[in-house]
């Protein structure tokens, strides 16, 4: 028993994780971010309040457990942010070359 005890109490903080899942979600805290991946950043966001906590109660091993989930929901929140907004972006322009091509036409149709 005292030495799972011991081998508990030598885990350091994980303190470089927790502060890399923070600034993960940072980084996919952008507008499309927000719009298209809210659900994975809430959960990315609710995994490093509990990893916190968990700091704070040095429960180490969970502390890095739930910061490691926290990277990787907001590293999913970035990527599916980033490509259903490109997607978007594609769309519009899409419908915008569309709305120009119909516009030439009819200026054609008119000479």
């Amino acid at each position: 028993m005292l030495v799972v005890l011991a081998g508990c109490a030598s885990m350091p903080p994980p303190t470089a994780e927790v502060a890399a899942a923070g600034a993960a979600i940072t980084v996919a805290a952008t507008p499309d971010g927000q719009h298209y991946a809210a659900d994975e950043l809430a959960a990315a966001h609710n995994e490093l309040v509990a990893a916190q906590a968990a700091m704070a109660k040095q429960d180490y091993d969970q502390a890095l457990q739930l910061a490691a989930a926290a990277q990787a929901d907001a590293d999913l929140a970035n990527a599916k942010g980033r490509a259903l907004g490109a997607q978007a972006a594609v769309a519009a322009k899409t419908e915008d070359n569309a709305t120009l091509r119909r516009r030439l036409l009819d200026q054609e149709q008119l000479k």
